[in-house]
């Protein structure tokens, strides 16, 4: 038999490529022909590592662990804000939420457009069940969502159903509820969860329903071995805090599994695309609003109202950025705004597959999903951009930057683009700080000094971003928590 040439062997595997590409865009073509439900579970200040499909060595997470098996699982998704608010707002509108010079959690969006509204208007059923967050109307309608299930309420049966479950319970009724309702589709809903925001106090019963654990330190970084040394030192064990934090972890777990259970029951799997992630990272130890004297007695007269040792809970905030991250919540590092991310679209999210090389935000769920939906959008109009290549098997490789800022004009900005993260300054001659996050995702060695060129180039950037914000800020009351 003649050998097969060189040149052969390169033209068939350009064929096979260009085969492979054709394949993800017939998948985008035919899931604009089907319009696809779509299901969004975000938790709130969960750790990029506190899931046991993300490498923590005492979760409990087997139905998100599975769904991460049934899907893709990414591990370069970032929150586009620090607190709660911001990253909910950069998922709702696909904007930085700097840009909005009112708070949207006292102010709404101002007019901006939202995922919401534009699937509504492609003929979607719109809900949301859980935390809010994003402005001070809930009334049916607000932002094109036809549902939207109270954050409020009471009595014993739904006291009785938060004890024996957890507190996000009535959510996943609401939302599983609404399902049924609108199970010929196309539907969209979020669950946006309270767990594992302070305070985290699971019950008895999802205590015993976790069971004991001897912790090891050594099977964590060291940033989260300072964690653990701070608790001992604030006079916690941080084994039992680690322990009632998993426990919270193990209950959303839980409420997910009776969701994508019931999805199955209803037929509804092939065509419903779930996705979970966390608004940002895991939460400090030390409330950050409540420092020396003064804070010490605002939470000894909490507990004398309430009964409840409030700084206590605090020591239950034991999220984990993973082994290379440090930093979480309320910090623009690596793990503050590094989240996890995980999509199952069966026939089209790739089983099994763990995306380490698209760089996704939270902006681009907004584009993304008008992608996949068929809705036509300017896409000047945002500050996110089209990922759903990385949802269809493909990678996504980002054309703009990523900007972080707080909604205050006094806030130092940082941004990512390529490999690199900068950090920048408010003040004319501040300090900034680069790293090269692919290979130092700890973010331990500044380069600043080493790479001035590089510090230049993302200095003009960030300015240029910076120099169009407002200039200064309006708030109602809430503060970013």
């Amino acid at each position: 038999m003649k050998p097969i040439s060189r040149s052969t062997i390169r033209f068939v595997i350009q064929v096979i490529g260009l085969l492979a590409l054709s394949g993800i865009g017939a998948s985008a073509n035919a899931a604009s022909q089907r319009l696809p439900n779509i299901i969004f579970i975000l938790a709130d200040d969960l750790g990029w590592g506190d899931l046991h499909c993300y490498g923590h060595p005492y979760a409990k997470t087997p139905n998100l662990d599975k769904l991460a098996v049934e899907g893709t699982r990414f591990t370069r998704f970032y929150a586009t804000g620090v607190s709660c608010c911001p990253a909910r707002t950069g998922l709702m509108t696909g904007k930085f939420p700097a840009v909005f010079q009112k708070y949207p959690a006292d102010f709404g969006f101002g007019g901006r457009v939202t995922i919401t509204e534009l699937l509504k208007k492609q003929g979607y059923a719109t809900g949301h069940f859980g935390k809010w967050h994003i402005g001070a109307t809930m009334a049916a309608g607000t932002y094109g969502i036809d549902v939207i299930g109270s954050e409020a309420g009471g009595g014993p049966a739904r006291k009785e159903l938060i004890a024996s479950r957890c507190k996000d319970a009535p959510d996943y009724d609401g939302a599983i509820k609404f399902i049924e309702e609108h199970k010929a589709g196309p539907f969209y809903v979020n669950i946006w969860d309270h767990i594992v925001h302070h305070p985290v106090s699971p019950s008895k019963a999802q205590l015993d329903a976790f069971g004991p654990l001897l912790l090891d330190e050594t099977k964590f970084s060291p940033a989260m071995r300072e964690k653990f040394s701070t608790c001992r030192e604030l006079g916690g064990d941080p084994g039992e805090h680690l322990r009632a934090y998993l426990a919270d972890v193990r209950s959303m777990d839980e409420e997910v599994g009776r969701l994508l259970r019931r999805l199955d029951e209803l037929g509804l799997r092939e065509n419903t695309l779930v996705a979970f992630s966390s608004d940002q990272g895991g939460a400090p130890l030390a409330d950050p609003d409540k420092k020396g004297a003064k804070g010490k007695a605002v939470a000894k007269a909490q507990k004398a109202k309430s009964g409840v040792d409030t700084e206590s809970l605090r020591m239950n905030s034991m999220g984990y950025a993973g082994p290379e991250f440090r930093g979480g919540k309320h910090t623009a590092l690596e793990g503050g705004v590094c989240v996890p991310f995980i999509v199952r679209w069966p026939g089209h999210a790739h089983a099994g597959r763990v995306d380490e090389t698209s760089v996704i935000s939270g902006t681009d769920w907004l584009p993304t999903l008008c992608a996949l939906a068929g809705v036509p959008l300017n896409a000047a109009d945002f500050d996110g951009e089209d990922a759903s290549r990385a949802f269809l098997g493909g990678f996504h490789e980002r054309t703009k930057p990523l900007f972080w800022k707080t909604n205050t004009d006094k806030s130092d900005p940082a941004m990512r683009w390529q490999n690199w993260k900068l950090f920048g300054s408010h003040r004319p001659r501040g300090a900034v700080e680069l790293y090269d996050v692919s290979k130092d995702p700890g973010e331990r060695a500044n380069l600043a000094e080493q790479e001035p060129r590089i510090v230049q180039e993302l200095s003009a950037k960030l300015k240029a971003w910076t120099d169009a914000l407002p200039k200064t800020y309006e708030h109602g009351g809430s503060r970013e928590n």
